[in-house]
This record gives C-alpha cells, structure tokens and sequence, in this order.
C-alpha cells in the first residue's frame, strides 16, 4: 500500500524529532548557565596553554575551522557519502561563559561526482567547566537534491548539536575541537539529511 504524502511528511518529522528535542535541551542548558556564577580566572602552564578555570570571553571574536565526516541520507544510515566542512565564523561573548555569532560554511562531498552544500548557522556557545563547551545552532543550506550537482539545488533547514573543548594558546587565540550532528530537512527527501563532524576551529577574541 502506498503512504499518503501526509503519512510520508509524518514520518519524516518523526525521524526528526528526538534530534530537534535534543537542541531544545542544549539551548536551554546554555541559557541557564548564564545564570550561574562568575568565571574563574585562567591560570597558564608553560607553554599559554589553560589549564585551569574558564576565560573571560565578552567582547568580538572571530574564526575559521575544518572539520570532516560524512552525510546520511537514510534512516538506518547505510548510505554514507565522506564529507568536509570548511567554515568561519564571527561574533561576541554576550557573558563570561556564553558566545553569540554567525558560522558560514561550504561542505564539499568527498565523491567522484562531487556535489557541495553551503549556508550559515546562527550559533550559541555555552562553556560548562574550563574550556569544555556545549553548542547549538540553527540555520539554512543550500543542499544538492540528489548526492550531486546534477539535480540543481534545494534547501535544508535544520541545524548543529555538538559538543568539544577548546584551549587557549596565548592572551587572545585560542584553539578548539568538536563532535558535532547537523540536521537537515529537505523537502523532496522522506527523512532529514544527517552530518556528523568532527572539526578544528582557531578563535581569536
């Protein structure tokens, strides 16, 4: 038996919706730290690495990154296509311990076809405990409508959970990595477009 388009669009929001819960829980915990105490003061090893307690970071920052990973394109996640993402990214500290920017980036699919899908993220960025942050953010890619360029281009709305630690290297630089999940929903695809990525970032506040 066929499924209804209704059917169809009720399952796809249901392959979505424990991700989509998932943000809504992160975005909520970086909210409530806001909240929480003061920052305490970073203390620096020999060589400017932090080592202890968590920075100071209200005021402008900006900074590039690579990460790399692959895209989902099924429920049970057997077709994998290798993937990078190149991004940068610009804001401010609206707290000690809360960051509030935009993140643009291309990610480029590692096939002999190629295809890329490219876009921007409103991003926020909650530091737990010394450089260990949590982040989310939401926003719009242009996405491939097939696994290439061939098919023209669609949108995919959706956005970033991740999780990562970043050290500072000198007073003003700092360097970072994460695992993150971007999901996206597509409208001519029956389930969200998945990317998990593991990314460097360099941050200069």
């Amino acid at each position: 038996m066929t499924p209804t388009r209704n059917e169809t669009h009720g399952h796809r929001m249901c392959a979505g919706l424990p991700a989509y819960v998932a943000m809504g829980s992160m975005l909520a915990t970086l909210m409530i730290m806001v909240g929480e105490g003061e920052a305490q003061a970073a203390v620096q090893g020999r060589r400017g690495l932090e080592i202890e307690g968590a920075r100071d970071r209200r005021g402008f920052y900006f900074g590039a990154g690579l990460g790399v990973g692959g895209t989902f394109y099924n429920a049970d996640a057997t077709d994998f296509i290798p993937a990078l993402r190149i991004d940068a990214t610009v804001g401010g500290g609206v707290a000690k311990r809360l960051t509030l920017g935009v993140d643009l980036h291309v990610t480029p699919y590692l096939t002999a076809r190629g295809g890329v899908s490219f876009g921007g993220d409103v991003e926020t960025t909650g530091f737990v405990f010394r450089g260990l942050f949590l982040r989310a953010a939401l926003g719009v890619l242009g996405v491939p409508r097939g696994r290439t360029w061939d098919d023209g281009l669609t949108v995919g709305i959706g956005g970033v959970g991740g999780i990562g630690y970043e050290f500072f290297l000198n007073s003003s630089a700092a360097f970072g990595t994460m695992v993150g999940y971007d999901l996206r929903f597509v409208p001519s695809e029956d389930f969200p477009r998945q990317t998990v990525l593991v990314s460097l970032r360099f941050t200069w506040y």
